[in-house]
Formats: structure tokens, sequence, C-alpha cells
């Protein structure tokens, strides 16, 4: 195309890779590489801008700033189309928050907080087309717009084929890489600890590469550093510093979400009705079962473990991973909530609590629908690989598991809690026996008094 073309002065490829020089004749020796990802140093004239930064029209920063939108570029479309409908000015807060939780966060040179443009006009279209329809004779008002227009567009474009792929090939790697992504995200944009669920220990997955390559996925060798590169150039990924990236927005991170499920559990698991359903876990607990938890734990111990050599830890560690996931497909959030986004759960591994260690500590939405007052306590005990036909020995440790959080003095840590789940599973390879006890606190006597149910409607 370049190349002996008379017609041609001059050239702009845009793409994800450097263009190699093949050999010194080839005809493409004069090229000049723009790199889009953040300096290493940041200081002086290589100080991060912020999307609101309107360019000099000069060097790189205009060339930068040339792709993707910025808030002015945002909220110039939204003054457009508050000329047809004058409501969007009266809400424009509120609709900016909305798009900058689904469709901001990328980082592009010195600029950080790009917007993803397709998915922005997808948004403001459907916004509009959804003001402009009438409900029952009635216009429709901005806040009621909102939620249908508030979706994925530029992800819906495409597919993941690719990622799946890399993930599927190094499932074990991608678990761990998925579930810390997952985690960051939730712990830094969707309001931390006490808003969403979180697993200890979290840590900003870093990428450290001097120059992107390819060639490690080709290799079909597992490398962390290809993996995340591959995600990055995808538009699946943004930096979060120079050396670390990050899940960028909403749009996004349903799709991490997606993919740590399906990677996780499987296809066909995750598309099954009973587990899939909106507050599907939620609501069994609040009812003191466990087949739907069951279901998740044996569906991934089938994939995560190849051995029966597993210490109560290190179950432990695997039903943590359970649970990010059921989180992620929106069985933990209130059944009368319709997003996963405000699931709130907490689940602290080794809770030092009472007179000993709790394997397990969740705050969930309680019955009346109020986030961290529904706790969930859960003890483990290993079934002996020689004794893990014997049923009756799988009751009796999963009844020690549940005693042992009374005699410890677990619930101590439920402070602000109203309402309790205890849980004690005796767990051995994909053998699970689980036992629960429901609680409700006495607000004259401050004591937990057992019940069978905490749901009125409950058979």
């Amino acid at each position: 195309m370049f190349k002996d073309n008379f017609y041609l002065r001059k050239g702009l490829l845009v793409g994800v890779f450097e263009v190699p020089l093949a050999e010194l004749g080839s005809g493409a020796n004069n090229i000049v590489d723009f790199p889009m990802v953040p300096f290493k140093n940041v200081t002086g004239n290589g100080s991060t801008i912020s999307a609101t930064y309107k360019h000099s029209g000069r060097g790189l920063d205009a060339l930068t700033d040339s792709f993707w939108f910025n808030t002015k570029e945002v909220e110039g479309l939204l003054e457009k189309s508050a000329i047809r409908f004058p409501q969007i000015a009266e809400h424009r807060d509120k609709v900016m928050a909305v798009i900058k939780d689904w469709y901001n966060g990328y980082h592009f040179g010195r600029f950080r907080g790009k917007y993803n443009p397709w998915s922005v006009c997808a948004f403001i279209g459907c916004l509009c087309s959804q003001l402009e329809s009438s409900v029952h004779g009635e216009t429709r008002s901005v806040p009621d717009a909102i939620k249908p227009a508030a979706r994925a567009y530029w992800v819906a474009t495409g597919t993941t084929d690719l990622i799946e792929q890399q993930f599927t090939n190094h499932r074990d790697q991608a678990i761990r890489i998925m579930e810390s992504l997952i985690r960051e995200y939730r712990e830094t944009r969707l309001g931390g600890l006490d808003h969403d669920l979180a697993l200890s220990n979290s840590q900003t997955v870093s990428l450290k590469l001097p120059k992107p390559n390819m060639n490690i996925i080709n290799s079909g060798k597992y490398s962390a550093e290809g993996m995340l590169t591959l995600c990055l150039f995808a538009g699946y990924l943004t930096h979060k510093h120079p050396d670390s990236v990050c899940i960028p927005n909403h749009e996004v991170y349903n799709v991490w979400c997606t993919l740590f499920t399906r990677t996780l559990l499987g296809t066909g698991f995750t598309e099954r009705a009973d587990v899939n359903a909106h507050g599907s876990l939620l609501g069994e607990l609040w009812e003191g079962k466990t087949a739907i938890l069951s279901s998740f734990i044996q569906e991934a111990f089938g994939t995560l473990t190849n051995h029966g050599k597993y210490k109560e830890k290190e179950y432990a560690n695997i039903v943590a991973t359970v649970l990010t996931a059921a989180s992620c497909l929106g069985a933990l959030s209130p059944p009368d909530q319709a997003s996963s986004h405000t699931s709130h759960a907490v689940t602290t591994r080794e809770n030092h609590t009472g007179d000993g260690q709790c394997d397990h500590l969740m705050r969930l939405y309680s019955t009346d629908n109020k986030p961290n007052q529904f706790g969930v306590l859960i003890k483990f005990k290993l079934i002996p690989k020689n004794k893990r036909a014997n049923t009756g020995l799988h009751k009796t440790l999963a009844k020690k598991a549940l005693d042992q959080i009374i005699e410890k003095r677990y619930p101590a840590c439920l402070s602000g809690c109203t309402e309790r789940l205890d849980i004690g599973i005796a767990i051995g390879s994909n053998v699970v026996h689980i036992l629960t006890q429901l609680y409700k606190l006495d607000a004259a006597t401050r004591k937990w008094i057992p019940v069978e149910c905490l749901t009125s409607s409950a058979s």
C-alpha cells in the first residue's frame, strides 16, 4: 500500500504493534513510532494529563488525544442532545456519572480518563430513544431511561475467542490472574470492602514488558505478561501505572466476570438456570439451604483439583474463588436488585475471632435489604482420603465443624449483623457434605436465637 505508491506522499498506520524493519531495502525505513502507553517518568513535561485537558494541537499529545473521547467531548455530545431533550441538561451530572462508570477509565499516553467513543455514542443514542418513547402515554424520565441504556455496546461487537483459548490452555494461572483483576476492580471502583466482594491479600496485577511481544502467546507456553498483553491490546485492560494494568470500567468488568465464571465453572454450568438466576445463592442461604453452594463447590473442584492431597486451608481458598464466581454471576445479590454491581459481599479468609480462626466470613444483604447485616460463618473439616466413601463420617465431621463455630465464639466478629448463618462443611476432593444453622439476633437480649428460616415465604 505504501511502497512504490507514487500517489501517496505520507501515511499513517494505526494499530497496536510496532512496525518492524524486515530488511534494509524494504522501503519502510523512515518510520516513527508514537507509543500510546504511559511514560515511565511522569514528572515535568511527562506528567499525567486528565481527560478534561484540551490539547495544544502539537506533538505527541495532540496525536494521542485524537483517539477516544475526553470529558469535554462527552459533555459536548450531551449538550447537543439536550437541545432535543432538555431534561438531559437537568440530570447532566447523573448521566455523566453513569457514562463514567460504564465507559471511562482508559489510559493513553499521558491522558487518563478517556471514554470509549462507540459505547458513549450508543449509550446517548439509546438514552434519547428511551426518552422519545412513552410509557402509558407519559414521557419517560431520565433516571428511568438510563437503566435500559446503561449496558454493553462495544464489547458486543466482537468475541473473546482468542482470549478464552489462552485461558483454557492455562486455566489455573488464568483463574488466579482474573480473580486478582476482579478483586482489584471491586475494591477500588465499586466502593471498597464495605460495598462489594473483596478477598484478602489484594494486589495490583503487574505487567512488566520492555516491549510487548505477542510471540509469547504464539509459542504456546504460559506467560502472565503475554496473557495480559493480549488483553491490553484487545481493549479489555488498560494501564493503571506504567508497569501495571487494571479493568477500565463496568462494561469491560462484566466481560471479565463472564470469562472468570466460564473458565472456573464451565459454560454449561454457568448457563444453568438454577445457579445463574439473579440472587439464587443468597436466597437459598436465607433459607438455610446449600444445594446451589454445594453445586458451585463440586463443579469448581472438578476444574481446579488434580490430586487428593489438599489441606483444609487449600480447600478454603478454592471455596473463596467459588464465592467470587458466584458473586460475578449475581448469585449473591439481593433477588430484588437489578444488578450484581451492588451485591454487597465481603469474604475474609482465616478471620481471627473469638478463640480461634474462622475459615470464611461473609457479610451479605439481610432479608430486609440492608447491606452487611447478614453474616455467614464457614468452617471446614477435612475428610481423610481413605474415608471418603464413609457417608456417616461426612455428617459427623460437618456437625463437628458447625459446633466449633459456637465453641470458639466465631460470631463475636459479626458486630452490626442482625441475621446469621453457620455453615459446617466436611470436604475432600469432590466429596462435600454441608450442615447449616440459621440465627436471628434478639434486639432486647442481644443474643442469637436459632430459627428454621429467615424468609416467611420459604416452605
